[in-house]
Parts: structure tokens; C-alpha cells; sequence
């Protein structure tokens, strides 16, 4: 009887012993501080299969499409006033397109900085490199007498100053040889194009926001052209007429 006490005894102490060791949490894992860390695992974006990517939406542009007047006035470059200094830094609005567009850091002329004497400038129109800025121009995406065409001749003065001096949208004024600014005159997409292909799509892109949000009007030769060269952008850009 003794001998089976014993036996019990020792068994419930074995099994209790298995019990609190199965509950006795595993040994923390310290890493050596000197050993290798292990390489990161790559973490990318999740994915559902029910929400399969969607496409972005086209970009959408509008002009209003009008013939010349029969009696337009005559242009008169003086009327719009450049190149002006809107904030007084002694910077006028050729000189902040210089430093806006160099590739790099721009020098000046004299330590009060307002006149840029070196950078580096891709001209859109052509790719040409320039170091030197007294080779560039500073060009109206769209030309003065071809705003005046398009509706501006019946600005008031400080309209027209406004226009020819706007820093607001990055591509109204750009930095580019002087011969490829010559060459362009005051010609709209029907009758000049500039001599690098590549560059169709952001000049008829940034041509047809400016008609736009200045409220000036297209040809319909001028909107056909608009069109053609929009054709060779990467992603799909449509003109739509207004009204």
C-alpha cells in the first residue's frame, strides 16, 4: 500500500513538472552585437485583387476658338512694359527666369545679385546648352502680338504689363536662344513649331494653358495645330472648345 502511495506520488509530481515546464515561455533570443545583422526583408505595397490599379484620367484642355477681328488696332510693343520688378529685389522678371531655369546654381554680376552672370540653361526649342546669358532670350510662350490678336488689344496697360512680366505659371516665360526666339516670332503652332519634336507636347500643353487662363483665343488653324502636336504626347491630352 505504502509503495503504491509512493509511485502515485512520484507520477503527479513528474506530470505537474512537464506541466510547468510547457508553460515556462522560451528563452529571449539576444543577438550578438558583433555578428552580421541579417539582410532586411523587401517590403512592398499591397496588392487586392479586387481593387485592380485604375488608369489616370486624361488631361483636359480648353480653348475658345474665334477668328481674328476684321479691324484689329495695332500692336504697340510699348504698351507692354517689361522687363519689371514685381517684388523690389532688384531682380527684374528676365533675371528670375535666368535663375528659375539654370540647371545649376546661377553667379552674379555683383555681390548685390541682380544681375545673373553665369549658369546653365537647356533651350527647349532646339536642346542647345548655354552657359553665357547674354546669348539667351527671355520668350512669351505666347508672343505679345499674338495675345494682342487673340483678344488682349482691348487690355488696359497694366493688363498687358501683368502679362508680359507673369511669373506664376512656370512655363509662360522660358529662357532660350535668341535665334530659335527669332526664328519664332510672333507665329502660334500653325505657322512655327519648334525644331525639336520632343518638345510638341509640353508646347502645345503649356500654349493651350496660357490661351486659357488668359482668356485668349485660338484659330481654328492654330487649335488643328495645337491638336497634331499633342498626338505625340506619352499620355492622351485633349482640347476641348468652350461653349
Amino acid at each position: 500500500m505504502v509503495w503504491a502511495v509512493l509511485i502515485l506520488v512520484l507520477s503527479a509530481t513528474a506530470t505537474g513538472c512537464e506541466v510547468l515546464e510547457s508553460l515556462t515561455p522560451a528563452p529571449v533570443y539576444a543577438p550578438d552585437a558583433t555578428a552580421a545583422p541579417l539582410p532586411a526583408e523587401p517590403i512592398s505595397a499591397p496588392t487586392s485583387s479586387q481593387d485592380p490599379p485604375t488608369a489616370e484620367p486624361p488631361l483636359e484642355l480648353f480653348v475658345t476658338v474665334a477668328p481674328l477681328p476684321a479691324s484689329l488696332p495695332e500692336y504697340n510693343r510699348r504698351d507692354w512694359r517689361h522687363w519689371r520688378d514685381h517684388d523690389d529685389d532688384c531682380q527684374d522678371a528676365r533675371q528670375e527666369t535666368l535663375i528659375a531655369e539654370s540647371a545649376v546654381p546661377v553667379t552674379f554680376e555683383t555681390d548685390r545679385q541682380c544681375r545673373v552672370a553665369t549658369g546653365l540653361w537647356t533651350g527647349p526649342y532646339t536642346g542647345t546648352i548655354v552657359e553665357d546669358p547674354r546669348k539667351l532670350d527671355i520668350d512669351h510662350m505666347v508672343p505679345l502680338a499674338n495675345a494682342h490678336r487673340s483678344g488682349a488689344w482691348n487690355w488696359e496697360r497694366d493688363r498687358k504689363t501683368e502679362y508680359a512680366n507673369d511669373l506664376h505659371y512656370d512655363n509662360h516665360l522660358i529662357a532660350t536662344t535668341a535665334s530659335a526666339n527669332r526664328a519664332k516670332g510672333s507665329d502660334g503652332p500653325d505657322d512655327w513649331r519648334p525644331p525639336d519634336e520632343t518638345y510638341w507636347c509640353q508646347y502645345a500643353t503649356d500654349w493651350t494653358i496660357i490661351k486659357h487662363d488668359w482668356r485668349l483665343t485660338v484659330t481654328q488653324r492654330e487649335l488643328d495645330a495645337v491638336r497634331e502636336m499633342l498626338a505625340t504626347c506619352d499620355e492622351p491630352v485633349t482640347v476641348n472648345t468652350d461653349g
